[in-house]
């Protein structure tokens, strides 16, 4: 895929939860290759438009296009399209009953028909580079939160995506294994992939977001780059949920 190609376009995007809007009048575009942190007071429908990238909740209005076709159409086949878009959740939903790597390799399996040699294989690889190789055989309540939570990023990496979802990650882990999972993302952003986060770590949005975009009340408050928003930023309500959070 072309550097700099527009990889996710939101436009005029409208969620409301019966006479409750969440997002209001959301356009924004995406392009291959930038880390895209989405921060804001909660309830400003950082989660709402996550979950709306990749239709997981049905926009009112408006069109969500991946790889420059109208997912939000009826007739777009949303399942083939997830395949190319990962989503990591605060929770990690992983399979209890399942050892770690057929956690991994379940999808792949059914979905990319990989062969249970070559997916295996792949698995162990996507192990060994977050350090968790040893603990393939594990089942997840042998792990700590952050060892789920990696897993949880490579189960969806396992599925090639173009696109990795990120929603609060952190947010039900313990301080000490924020880092561990933070490591794993940055990684991710050294490695190239298309990064949505949504998430309150503002030192991750500072150091590796390469654009932030700010919620407040169901709309898109300022778009920008880092430097701009954490330094030169004069926004109220920016200022105003910058001093809350440091």
């Amino acid at each position: 895929m072309i550097k700099d190609k527009t990889i996710i376009e939101v436009n005029d995007l409208i969620k409301k939860f019966y006479d409750v809007t969440v997002l209001n009048n959301i356009n924004i575009k995406i392009k291959k290759g930038e880390i895209v942190v989405v921060i804001g007071p909660s309830g400003s429908g950082k989660s709402t438009l996550l979950r709306c990238l990749n239709l997981l909740e049905q926009p009112s209005s408006g069109k969500i296009i991946f790889e420059d076709i109208n997912i939000s159409d009826k007739s777009a086949n949303i399942n083939k399209h997830r395949q190319k878009m990962g989503m990591v959740f605060q929770h990690f939903n992983l399979f209890p009953h399942l050892k770690v790597i057929d956690n991994i390799i379940l999808s792949p399996l059914k979905s990319l028909k990989l062969e249970e040699t070559a997916a295996n294989k792949k698995a162990t690889e996507l192990l060994k580079k977050v350090g968790l190789e040893d603990r393939k055989d594990s089942y997840p309540s042998q792990l700590s939160g952050g060892q789920k939570q990696r897993i949880a990023i490579i189960r969806s990496l396992a599925m090639e995506p173009d696109v990795m979802l990120f929603d609060e990650p952190t947010s039900a882990l313990d301080p000490e294994m924020v880092g561990e999972v933070l490591d794993v993302m940055r990684q991710l952003a050294k490695d190239g992939m298309t990064m949505v986060v949504v998430t309150h770590e503002m030192s991750f949005a500072k150091d590796v977001g390469t654009r932030i975009i700010f919620m407040d009340d169901g709309k898109i408050i300022v778009d920008t780059d880092p430097k701009s928003f954490f330094e030169d930023n004069t926004n109220k309500r920016v200022k105003d949920f910058l001093n809350k959070v440091r």
